[in-house]
């Protein structure tokens, strides 16, 4: 053990040493922060803890009377007495954990008084967190910066990620980042994008400041295999829902049907079903209406109802040919499904919920391969007190999904809006800020293995550092988010981004429609 690792000797001053927990006064000239691991030799194990609480002490401010008298008198207590010498610090840790070689056993045996405390072995440390020299790259340990935190990509994909925060926190950064590393892993993604924001991975990152860092990381900027899509709608977009592939549930929520409606659908729905009519297009499907309405005796204003707004369905623009899976997953590319054209939300969740259906079945058919699917804005396509397609199946996804090779990441800063099933379901939780109490009690039961102290650093967490829980950590990680390798857009910068695109693209429209004027009617 290097002397320069040295950081500190146990004391029992409020109570000995545990096979759980202990306290060590830290030397003079070294910076300790509260998350950082330590490790104390015990004969042929190596003791490995994490620092919980960091106290400072003087001797002669301990004595409230002492301290007011002086502050009476005006008297600074500096000038009289040698402070210095009197002020030290400690700091609590608890222990996670035991090495024995290769071996790693829980906490069974108690370090020594005055026994010497180190910083943790990198290597040691490594293994402790269950980290992997292949994984994916978040960033660095924080207080431990030279430690990269690298976590099993499997575990990433199958076991589903939650990436959670306040506005302005680094949310989106990090998902960037995990993107980068999915891709680099040679996995596909399609994200799913409310506000247009994810075209930037088509830019190289060209920020000096973040250029230095990934230098250090031994890293360089690039750029990565963009497709952009975006659903026909108003004269925009490219991709379409097949009709027959909506179910009972699909159609009732775009149609927003009423409950008696709902019924006499599902019953036409399911008369066709049994007749093993494979194709059902809205004509098919009006006439079943009638002749279900009859049989059952539904009243002919509910028939017509429903009848004009099946008829209706054909005019939303959406529905065509319908989604190629095939085309819109493909390896290191990154697909992005840009939903910011303004739309009304229940048309925008049904297609969000159409498009998943289907990549869930190609991945179950094996279709396509392995894939991570990121919903942006997850609370708005999985709300937790409204029922909604596509939140049936993103749960479908969150429950199913490992075992056809389907990842889900959802995100979100409103997290007391998003469904709880679904963040239940994610293995990885990756934290940043969160100010509201009532987010943080919201998530407190879903963030594994992390402990009160852990918990209430959340708050204090700064821009950038994310507290990282759940399968792929065997211990919560506070991380420090590497630099993107990509261009990253602020929200601003997105905004004047989008109408510039939305500008040109409804010029261009306008001028195809001209031309197809002119054409119809100049001979």
């Amino acid at each position: 053990m290097e002397k320069k690792n040295e950081i500190g000797i146990i004391i029992s001053r409020e109570g000995p040493p545990t096979h759980l927990k202990f306290t060590f006064q830290i030397a003079e000239d070294k910076d300790i922060k509260v998350g950082e691991y330590v490790e104390v030799p015990a004969g042929k194990y190596v003791i490995i803890g994490r620092i919980t609480e960091v106290k400072a002490f003087n001797q002669f401010f301990k004595n409230p009377e002492f301290v007011r008298d002086h502050l009476l008198k005006q008297l600074p207590v500096t000038a009289r007495f040698p402070v210095n010498i009197g002020r030290w610090r400690a700091a609590e840790v608890r222990i996670v954990g035991m090495f024995e070689e290769e071996k790693i056993h829980p906490p069974n045996i108690a370090p020594e008084p005055g026994e010497r405390v180190y910083k943790a072995d990198k290597n040691i440390l490594t293994k402790l967190m269950g980290l992997k020299e292949d994984g994916a790259f978040i960033g660095t340990m924080y207080g431990n910066p030279e430690i990269k935190v690298k976590l099993d990509i499997e575990k990433l994909v199958r076991l589903h990620i939650a990436i959670l925060g306040a506005t302005g926190t680094g949310k989106s950064y990090t998902v960037g980042v995990l993107i980068e590393e999915l891709l680099e892993h040679n996995f596909p993604v399609v994200v799913i994008d409310p506000h247009g924001e994810y075209y930037t991975f088509q830019y190289q990152n060209d920020e000096k400041e973040d250029l230095e860092r990934l230098k250090e990381l031994n890293l360089n900027p690039k750029t990565y295999n963009v497709k952009i899509l975006s659903p026909v709608y108003q004269g925009t977009g490219e991709l379409t829902l097949n009709f027959n592939s909506l179910n009972a549930d699909a159609m009732a929520e775009i149609c927003q049907l009423s409950t008696v409606m709902k019924d006499l659908l599902y019953l036409a729905m399911k008369s066709l079903k049994e007749k093993q009519i494979e194709t059902i297009d809205p004509e098919t499907l009006l006439q079943e209406v009638e002749k279900i309405a009859r049989e059952w005796g539904f009243a002919r204003s509910t028939q017509l109802s429903l009848k004009r707004r099946i008829s209706i369905l054909k005019e939303i623009g959406i529905f065509g040919k319908g989604l190629k899976p095939e085309e819109i997953v493909k390896p290191r590319q990154l697909t992005i499904i840009d939903v910011s054209e303004e739309m009304e939300e229940h048309i925008r969740r049904i297609f969000v919920g159409s498009l998943l259906n289907e990549l869930f079945n190609a991945r179950k058919e094996e279709k396509i391969p392995p894939l991570m699917v990121v919903v942006e804005e997850s609370h708005r396509f999985a709300p937790q007190d409204e029922e909604t397609y596509s939140k049936t199946i993103m749960r479908k996804i969150a429950r199913e999904g490992r075992k056809f090779g389907i990842g889900l990441c959802i995100t979100s800063q409103r997290i007391v809006g998003l469904d709880k099933d679904v963040i239940s379901q994610c293995g990885t939780k990756i934290i940043l800020r969160i100010d509201s109490k009532t987010d943080l009690d919201y998530i407190r039961p879903y963030i594994d293995y992390t402990t009160a102290e852990d918990f209430q650093r959340i708050p204090y967490l700064p821009t950038g550092t994310a507290a990282i829980t759940g399968v792929t950590a065997k211990y919560p990680i506070i991380t420090q988010i590497r630099p993107r390798k990509t261009k990253h857009l602020t929200t601003i910068e997105i905004r004047k981004q989008i109408n510039k695109r939305k500008t040109t693209t409804r010029t261009i429209n306008k001028k195809e429609q001209t031309k197809t004027y002119l054409h119809e009617f100049i001979p």
